[in-house]
């Protein structure tokens, strides 16, 4: 990658990335649309329950995979290539070792931090069939999303959404196999999406060992704990980038079981599989932008920071505001998809409508988010990543469903992401009058060194 030509590729990797984040999170989109349809809507809510503690282990799989991606970057721009190979191995071994602790550990857990989000009865029982399968496969799951990053600082973004397309299919076409032929029931749909998880793994593992430039060879796995502290440590980014709608599907969860009961939890899994769905597209432009601005920040490249970040904020609130009128005019049909009917449609519908406007304000932090972990500045990235998850939604969705009831749940999204949008700006701001100043000192040094 050409340091002059950096940002002249910025539509190739963003428009691949949100492709491939889309497609990445079709797999439970797909699942809900099964098993809503052929076994009903409370399998539906025992997916979108069960979903949290599946999205850690693949979080664990991203983060790792993007901390090493924009260290290998980083390395890039620097003009250090055989360093950057070197990175990714350690990379590779950080996620198979990473895979077989979280794989046992949540294997342990995942009864009790079901009845811990409130899942009782049928609802419990769906819930346990599809997260023991797919918790079977942690493997899997972590190293299908762990090793897309690699291919994407590779240069080869668009492979890695062609491998995205051809799970998807994998996917589609088992969940009919296995669901609507063999009568598997839950457990089938989440059969399907580890079969196209392993797809994805074994295209990724033969595209990296048979390039023609830079291919993976045994010779480069060489342990190094430095590499792995600075790995874990980027890591921690990316990591809550991913995890943190499934956080806030938990947190709504709950508060849909104590405000509204099931019938809520149901409205709810609707949002999650639109409205949540649609916010991928933006965390794939936010993460279609770290290659480019891993390997500016590497090269010291200021002028091309400055274009990347500029073009990634006009195209993420872009993208944002057509996301919204696209859900708004939308909205009427999904009951119907997912196989809602009576009350349960009319809530759901309404729920759509008013959480929404969340769209709107989604874009601009989640490529905040990125940018700053993506260019060195973690602690900017850190804040903005957990301070929600953590602090602003706990505490605005115990507030706001006392007031406004079950509107007051739907309506958290929209208020915690309308607030970060003003932080995220604040950030921006600062960010620009540091690169002034390093800008300055540069020019300073050049006139020194003449």
């Amino acid at each position: 990658m050409e340091q002059t030509a950096v940002e002249k590729k910025f539509g190739k990797y963003v428009m691949a990335s949100m492709i491939t984040m889309f497609l990445q999170s079709a797999y439970s989109m797909i699942d809900g649309l099964f098993v809503s349809n052929l076994i009903g809507d409370t399998a539906l809510s025992a997916v979108n329950v069960a979903w949290p503690i599946i999205a850690v282990v693949t979080a664990i799989g991203t983060g790792v995979g993007c901390g090493g991606a924009v260290m290998m970057s980083t390395k890039q721009g620097e003009g250090k290539n055989e360093e950057s190979n070197i990175v990714r191995a350690n990379v590779i071994l950080a996620l198979l070792a990473s895979s077989i602790v979280v794989t046992i550990l949540f294997l342990i857990l995942l009864t009790p931090l079901l009845k811990l989000m409130g899942a009782e009865g049928e609802l419990l029982r769906l819930s346990q069939i599809y997260g023991r399968v797919m918790l079977t496969g942690g493997v899997l799951q972590i190293l299908s999303c762990g090793l897309t990053p690699l291919l994407r600082n590779d240069n080869r973004a668009v492979s890695a959404m062609m491998i995205m397309v051809g799970g998807l299919f994998v996917n589609l076409g088992l969940d009919f196999v296995f669901m609507y032929v063999f009568h598997m029931g839950i457990g089938g749909a989440a059969g399907a999406s580890l079969c196209a998880q392993l797809f994805t793994t074994l295209c990724c593992l033969i595209i990296l060992g048979t390039k023609k430039t830079d291919p993976i060879r045994f010779s480069q796995f060489i342990i190094r704990k430095e590499y792995w502290k600075k790995i874990f440590k980027t890591a921690v980014s990316p990591f809550g980038i991913s995890l943190t709608p499934s956080l806030l599907i938990l947190y709504h969860n709950v508060a849909c079981l104590k405000f509204g009961g099931d019938l809520a939890v149901k409205a709810y899994a609707l949002i999650s599989s639109t409205v949540g769905s649609y916010r991928v597209l933006l965390i794939g432009v936010a993460e279609g932008i770290q290659p480019l601005a891993s390997y500016a920040y590497g090269a010291h490249d200021f002028h091309a920071i400055r274009k990347i970040r500029n073009k990634a904020i006009i195209t993420a609130m872009s993208v944002s505001f057509f996301l919204f009128i696209f859900t708004i005019a939308t909205a009427r049909f999904y009951p119907a998809i997912y196989g809602y009917e009576g009350e349960a449609a009319e809530l759901g519908y309404h729920a759509v409508m008013v959480t929404a406007a969340q769209l709107i304000f989604t874009g601009l932090v989640r490529v905040t988010n990125s940018f700053f972990y993506s260019v060195g500045k973690d602690k900017y990235s850190l804040f903005m990543i957990y301070f929600d998850p953590l602090i602003m939604t706990p505490l605005t969705i115990v507030i706001l469903p006392r007031i406004f009831g079950l509107d007051g749940i739907w309506i958290t999204a929209v208020v915690t992401q309308f607030i970060l949008n003003i932080v995220a700006f604040g950030m921006f701001a600062s960010h620009e009058r540091q690169m002034k100043r390093m800008e300055a000192a540069k020019t300073l040094a050049g006139k020194w060194e003449g």
